[in-house]
């Protein structure tokens, strides 16, 4: 499935790769590194960029990033 955060809306659900439920907050103001805020179930905030990566420049993602495999609306 092809990941596009711009589709999502504020409580929309996302599955990380690792399983995890996170909560789309909204996308990042202009000129941010990253494009969107998402909430952990803890209630910290991390930011993915469009594809739902959480890092842009590849020679840093890991495997046990919380990328984003799957969108659930609300």
């Amino acid at each position: 499935m092809d990941i596009d955060l711009r589709t999502c809306k504020a409580g929309d659900t996302l599955i990380s790769k690792r399983g995890w439920k996170l909560t789309y907050v909204g996308p990042t103001e202009p000129g941010n590194y990253y494009d969107h805020l998402v909430k952990y179930p803890d209630g910290s905030l991390g930011t993915r960029i469009h594809d739902g990566h959480v890092f842009r420049n590849l020679d840093k993602r890991l495997p046990e990033d919380h990328d984003i495999m799957e969108i659930i609306p609300c």
